[in-house]
């Protein structure tokens, strides 16, 4: 093989490599493998009732501009419906809820942004406290490419980014698993007392940069010196929380066992049809028995219903 070649390869090899890597995570709403959920979907037992915000600037490095000042505290709670609170650059949002979020099979919350379009984002770390003064940050990833500066309004893909805020379009919540931030010193997984929202700044200029768990730069659009600049808080729903879980122990109905990986077995329930849905709430399933085989499932939360019940299980 000729160097000149033998170059090439390896170029070829390394572009091909990174862009393997650089998309290996969940892709847009409605698509095959998304994590996307829709704010209408039967999971959500709940929504942040709460928000206090801390403002952050239109511009970090033009502070004459002023604050961020888009929205109120109030357009952050309850159920998302594009009414956004702006953070502005840095800013934070603090919400509570009416009932502590505990950890259940899968996803336990999901935070909605208001992009406008697919991979348009807006992006947040996410942390959570169970004391409202010791917070534990989500291990986020951002593959985004940074030589070049994403502006106002442009695109990037969602696929480079995992367990950021703001991942999906409007109406579309990013989810968020309490179960990976098991074992964390003063925090208590089971009792979720606040979420703590705090904007990324998208500059890729290390000097305001600002970088995920692994040490890459976040690179998202800026500047956006607007009023309505900065991550854009729609709704923080609630998936699993200290009434719900409650209320399931004393259920006379249940599939078991759950988390499974081959098959699930029911109590409780009469001999009419029931049925198998994602979060979403698309239809996967439909069957009569006192069984199910879930080996073609992917791995994830489904529902299973019957009238008006309503079980969660966990495919493994």
């Amino acid at each position: 093989m000729s160097k000149l070649k033998c170059i090439s390869t390896i170029v070829v090899s390394i572009l091909l490599q990174s862009v393997t890597i650089a998309q290996s995570f969940a892709p847009e709403p409605e698509q095959v493998g998304s994590t996307a959920i829709y704010k209408d979907s039967s999971i959500f037992v709940g929504w942040a009732v709460d928000i206090s915000i801390i403002r952050g600037p239109m511009d970090l490095q033009e502070p004459s501009l002023g604050l961020a000042n888009y929205g109120s505290a109030i357009d952050g709670s309850f159920i998302a419906d594009n009414n956004v609170v702006s953070l502005g650059d840095g800013g934070q949002a603090i919400a509570t809820f009416s009932e502590p979020i505990v950890n259940g099979p899968g996803p336990d919350f999901a935070v909605f942004e208001n992009g406008f379009a697919n991979h348009y984002m807006e992006l947040a770390f996410v942390e959570v406290s169970s004391d409202g003064l010791n917070y534990a940050r989500f291990e986020s990833i951002s593959e985004t490419p940074t030589e070049v500066q994403i502006s106002n309004f442009n695109y990037s893909d969602c696929r480079y980014v995992h367990n950021l805020a703001g991942k999906y379009r409007v109406y579309f919540g990013t989810p968020f698993d309490l179960e990976e931030l098991s074992g964390i010193d003063g925090l208590d997984i089971n009792r979720i007392t606040h979420v703590r929202i705090v904007d990324v700044v998208g500059s890729i200029s290390s000097n305001i940069a600002n970088y995920d768990s692994q040490g890459n730069v976040i690179n998202d659009p800026y500047p956006t010196p607007f009023e309505s600049g900065g991550f854009d808080l729609d709704a923080i729903g609630v998936i699993h929380n200290a009434e719900l879980q409650l209320n399931e122990l004393n259920q006379k109905f249940v599939v078991f066992p759950n988390p499974t990986k081959d098959q699930i077995y029911l109590k409780g329930f009469d001999d009419s049809k029931k049925y198998i849905t994602e979060l979403s709430g698309n239809l996967i399933a439909e069957f009569w028995g006192e069984s199910f085989s879930v080996t073609d499932l992917s791995p994830g939360l489904y529902f299973l219903k019957q009238g008006a019940k309503t079980v969660k299980f966990m495919k493994e």
